[in-house]
């Protein structure tokens, strides 16, 4: 987006100011169907979403699981690096694992290895189908979790119990599977729900499912990467093994790293996208800043995206610890006028309104992580209610004592306390309602802006929001609360 005001400093206007200060003013709906509403914003330079929410990279929120279902929805997870560098390589392949146009590196057994053998790779990798091959690493066959589960001998070989390529038990296609469509069609045409891919020489060049197929269908909105795999997104720090961890990441698929750090405005931030950038040519995300001299010297950095907010995160304890912060919409401001780089505001977000008002005022997405932190998908345990609830969750900032307290196993190491810890009620749902109804509000908040497009929506108030938006007074504010 272009900018409008002289650079520097933020309007007088939103200066100490939270989500809550402000109303939309309704202006003349346009739109028909509000569910015909685009919502496809930009999370970085080169990576879109359908939807512009981002799961927080937060270990009580943000897990392999969580990130599947923000990308089937259209927005993008970001994976925690509160955890082993091969760990979170592994949450990576995950992810981009779970569905695909065409998988390229589908799990293969010899065909001279047993059941047995079979049986712990499937379990290993997490998947029910094995292709079969030979020596020379040519396609033999398939095996199947259903079709050995009547083989009472684990030492029997695998050739007696998978689908033979010889013979015509299996079929596969040589042809190149460019698209959605012509992977449909050639899965109805030949009745297969899984076709292997073959060359002239029958070494295998990939495997489609009529599961993938049936999601990239459905999830039309969905956010994927040129190969139809959802997008992921992980997060490094400035230090320490940082590099080797996005190499690591980067090598598995990983869409985009984020370089997530406290204080983002800084020479130790400096100096670690400085070493990215001489190693990697990947898509990059740093933060935190809170103002324009931020977001500026991140713009000046060549970053991809800015992640905005200090002190504003319901796990956040910064402004109260250190009295360092910045009211959320007084930073998303300040940002808005330093750059054109996209904006994701961190922070604030108590409930959906919020996100839409951050939209509004310069963002192009916004993370979120105690809105999602009760839902299914969110790791760990479900604490029980002694009362007979539903039971809660544990939802807790990356810097609060029993975060630190898991990375570096001893109280007496504990240093620089900025986060908190509590129980979140957990709602037994799916974090896909929560999304969907993030959706729909978004879809009408965009007719009460007069638009047809959240793009349009945003341009238009965030050029000129004191002619949109209405101050409101403590009075205000209370009129909309539950009562």
């Amino acid at each position: 987006m272009s900018k409008v005001w002289p650079p520097f400093f933020v309007e007088d206007i939103f200066v100490g100011k939270t989500f809550d200060s402000f109303s939309l003013d309704d202006q003349k709906g346009v739109v028909e169907h509000r569910k015909k509403v685009s919502l496809t914003t930009k999370f970085s330079s080169h990576i879109s979403l359908n939807l512009p929410v981002v799961a927080a990279n937060m270990d009580t929120v943000t897990g392999p699981e969580m990130c599947i279902a923000m990308a089937q929805e259209g927005g993008i997870g970001i994976l925690h690096r509160k955890a082993s560098v091969a760990a979170q390589t592994e949450w990576v392949k995950q992810v981009k694992r779970a569905e695909n146009l065409v998988i390229e590196s589908p799990y293969c057994v010899l065909e001279t290895n047993t059941v047995g053998q079979a049986r712990v790779e499937m379990s290993k990798r997490k998947v029910r189908t094995l292709l079969a091959v030979n020596s020379a690493g040519e396609l033999t066959g398939m095996i199947t979790e259903n079709g050995i589960s009547l083989c009472l001998n684990d030492n029997e070989s695998v050739l007696d119990w998978m689908k033979k390529l010889m013979g015509g038990e299996l079929v596969f296609s040589k042809k190149d599977i460019v698209s959605v469509e012509e992977a449909r069609r050639e899965l109805i045409r030949l009745g297969v729900t899984k076709l292997p891919l073959v060359d002239d020489k029958f070494k295998i060049k990939g495997l489609i499912t009529r599961k993938d197929i049936a999601n990239l269908v459905k999830n039309f909105l969905a956010s994927k990467d040129s190969k139809g795999r959802l997008r992921v997104g992980a997060a490094i720090g400035a230090t320490g093994d940082y590099l080797e961890r996005a190499a690591a990441l980067i090598e598995a698929g990983a869409d985009v790293i984020v370089i997530d750090i406290a204080h983002g405005f800084s020479a130790v931030m400096e100096k670690a996208v400085r070493d990215f950038q001489k190693n990697f040519k990947h898509e990059l995300v740093c933060g935190n800043v809170s103002n324009y001299q931020g977001a500026e010297f991140l713009q000046d950095l060549e970053v991809d995206g800015i992640k905005v907010g200090l002190g504003s995160g319901r796990g956040c304890r910064t402004r109260l610890e250190t009295s360092a912060g910045v009211p959320q919409v007084q930073a998303i401001r300040g940002a808005f006028q330093a750059t054109a780089l996209p904006i994701i505001s961190d922070g604030g977000v108590r409930q959906n309104g919020h996100i839409a008002m951050a939209l509004l005022l310069g963002a192009s997405s916004v993370m979120v992580g105690s809105l999602l932190a009760g839902t299914n998908e969110t790791p760990g345990e479900v604490i029980p209610d002694p009362a007979g609830g539903a039971g809660y969750k544990v939802y807790r900032g990356m810097t609060s004592a029993e975060a630190k307290l898991e990375q570096v196993g001893s109280s007496d190491k504990i240093e620089n306390i900025e986060g908190q810890s509590m129980a979140v009620p957990y709602t037994g749902k799916s974090v896909k309602e929560i999304l969907r109804r993030i959706r729909h509000n978004l879809q009408s908040m965009v007719s009460y802006a007069g638009e047809e497009s959240l793009q349009k929506a945003m341009e238009k108030v965030s050029q000129d929001p004191t002619e949109y938006l209405i101050p409101l007074d403590q009075a205000s504010q209370e009129e909309s609360f539950e009562r």
